[in-house]
């Protein structure tokens, strides 16, 4: 059986190899014996990626054009197979970029998955400043897109889409803030702005009315709450708050100044009406071999096993509004030891020749060398 194995046509592998879905998956199907290895490309890149800007974000505006680089320094992507005339990304939801063909004023808005090539045409929006995805259109019959919208001078407004609409509805008003952390979890969609204001909304998937706003709070704990006796305090120490899902319950990620102990915490939330005023919750220290990955507006928890690029149990940070003398793309906080440690820059894109990170983009299979040439 050992040299039947050994000796698969090189075509039968590769289709194999093809519908490997997981990073480790393709490191062990490289790895089996030397004749797979010289049949099977291995991956040219781990996931997640980091979507870079070629002018600093704003949060108001799209990324405008952009480039899909490695976090730890490898080359990073431009796709030539990418949709033709759409050079702008305001969006990286689920493993798709959402496209545009201008960044003020565009006439076209696209999905497209890199891998399928498939391209999902959306109603266009004036300014569009960032699209999310209820679920994976390849994969699920009812989902929804989420588009945020610019509200003069520095506040956002949802949009809310679903396949075979002609247009978006909306808009949905939430706190006037720009939003800094959009989750879906178990039917609700989950916003929460810069003041540290949370927007709870009621999806609705699969009917045709529109998106309910079931709860609008700010998120200052009562005096209560055990880590901080001070309402002055949250919002002296808090720098940052994000909503991400993993392992089927909705985690709360706090990032403070500094002031205190710990950079970064997580807890289990209790929203519910019973519990109010909000209180954070249970805190979590063990991700059970999960990495959280946040910032602007995208966030996705990985599995370390399937991802041998990154480390269990760790907060992937894109830190907001990122200053012009800072010199990583990202920080790493390691929850169980308190230990930071800083992605930089790619060599090939520094801060200097105007490449900023921008986003976590995951897609939904890893790309290998083959896909790229």
């Amino acid at each position: 059986m050992a040299a039947g194995w050994s000796s698969l046509p090189a075509d039968l592998l590769n289709e194999i190899s093809g519908r490997l879905i997981a990073d480790a998956d393709q490191l062990h199907a490289h790895q089996v014996c030397a004749h797979w290895r010289a049949s099977i490309s291995p991956p040219a890149a781990y996931r997640p990626w980091v979507v870079a800007a070629r002018q600093a974000p704003d949060g108001l505006s799209p990324v405008g054009e952009y480039s899909l680089q490695l976090p730890r320094g490898v080359p990073g992507v431009d796709f030539k197979a990418a949709p033709p005339g759409l050079p702008y990304c305001c969006g990286t939801p689920r493993g798709w970029l959402a496209l545009a063909d201008d960044v003020r004023s565009p006439t076209r808005l696209v999905l497209w998955e890199p891998n399928s090539g498939t391209e999902i045409p959306l109603p266009c929006l004036c300014p569009v400043v960032q699209v999310f995805l209820s679920g994976d259109p390849l994969e699920s019959t009812h989902w929804m897109a989420v588009a945020t919208k610019h509200r003069w001078p520095a506040a956002h407004i949802l949009f809310f889409w679903r396949p075979g609409d002609a247009a978006w509805s909306g808009p949905a008003k939430v706190p006037c803030a720009k939003l800094h952390s959009v989750e879906f979890h178990a039917g609700n969609i989950y916003c929460i702005d810069g003041m540290f204001n949370v927007s709870i909304y009621d999806l609705k998937l699969g009917t045709a009315s529109p998106p309910v706003l079931l709860r609008c709070f700010g998120m200052c704990p009562n005096q209560a709450s055990e880590s901080w006796p001070i309402r002055k305090y949250w919002k002296d120490s808090v720098r940052a708050v994000h909503v991400v899902a993993c392992r089927g319950e909705l985690l709360l990620v706090l990032l403070f100044h500094g002031r205190r102990p710990s950079l970064m915490e997580v807890y289990r939330p209790a929203w519910t009406p019973a519990e109010w005023p909000f209180r954070v919750g249970e805190r979590v220290t063990d991700l059970g071999g999960y990495a959280l990955f946040l910032g602007c507006g995208d966030a996705v928890a990985l599995c370390a096993k399937e991802y041998p690029a990154i480390k269990g149990n760790c907060v992937y940070y894109r830190v907001h509004n990122l200053p012009k003398y800072r010199k990583h793309w990202a920080m790493v906080y390691d929850l169980g030891t308190g230990d930071v440690d800083d992605i930089p820059y790619p060599e090939v894109h520094k801060q200097e020749n105007g490449c900023w990170p921008y986003s976590w983009f995951c897609p939904r299979r890893p790309f290998l060398k083959k896909q790229l040439a």
